[in-house]
């Protein structure tokens, strides 16, 4: 969570989340947060947390990097970023 670089939407549709981690290798771990489900996806050199905000609100998410350009497969994906350091 302390990544350098880092990609962060808190306003994802399932759609999206499902487009992001398309290509990511999911890790089965127990949820990160109990108030909201969390699943964790991993590629070379980038972590993918992906929390559901439950209601209306839909999904967050955060990824972070060792490198810049572990992000750039992200980039692709039609999401509006709060913050996306690739």
């Amino acid at each position: 969570m302390g990544a350098e670089y880092r990609a962060v939407s808190h306003s994802l549709t399932g759609g999206q989340v499902d487009r992001l981690a398309e290509e990511l290798l999911p890790v089965p771990l127990l949820p990160f947060w109990p108030g909201a489900p969390t699943r964790f996806y991993v590629a070379p050199g980038l972590v993918l947390h992906v929390s559901d905000e439950g209601g209306d609100n839909g999904f967050s998410a955060w990824a972070g990097a060792s490198h810049r350009s572990a992000l750039a497969p992200l980039a692709d994906v039609p999401v509006e970023w709060d913050r996306f350091d690739g």
